[in-house]
């Protein structure tokens, strides 16, 4: 279970300072514009650490009218911001709803495999990843996230593996 939270932990970090390359920012929708105050405020205030704000002017924006986009990139900030917040099955829920809008968001996927990895379904989180990287191939978010769980779910396997032999 320690190794699951350091993989958690760093995935976590990576969603937290995930940083926005020319490249990353012309591949996702995560940022809102102008025409919701309250999401585009909301996605400061998640990306400045100020989760429960972040997580309150989502959800008010989400209640005004919005462009598709926008709306599927609210719901994509509350996954990240429910998963700061370790509460899994929120998150899980509000990644599904931004993926069902908008199936060519990479940070969304990147949001769900953490969740995933929370969960203990790092193949479910591996699959994610490799989603989003077929969005954005170049994206190191999403390569720093694939590496992380590889690397843990080898070191997790091994000695799940070494515990079932030893007496």
């Amino acid at each position: 279970m320690r190794r699951v939270a350091l993989v958690l932990a760093s995935l976590l970090a990576v969603i937290a300072t995930a940083e926005t390359s020319a490249a990353d920012q012309a591949q996702s929708a995560t940022t809102i514009g102008p025409s919701n105050p309250a999401l585009a405020d909301g996605a400061t205030a998640l990306d400045a650490g100020r989760v429960e704000d972040g997580i309150r002017l989502t959800l008010d924006g989400l209640r005004a009218p919005a462009d598709p986009a926008d709306k599927a990139a609210g719901y994509s900030n509350l996954c990240a911001g429910y998963a700061m917040l370790k509460q899994w099955d929120e998150a899980l829920v509000h990644c599904n709803t931004s993926l069902a809008m908008n199936k060519n968001n990479w940070r969304t996927f990147n949001n769900r495999a953490a969740v995933y990895v929370a969960k203990g379904q790092y193949e479910l989180a591996l699959a994610d990843l490799r989603s989003g990287l077929d969005i954005s191939p170049n994206s190191r978010t999403l390569l720093e996230s694939l590496r992380i769980v590889q690397q843990n779910k080898r070191l997790f396997g091994a000695r799940s593996r070494s515990s079932v032999r030893s007496p």
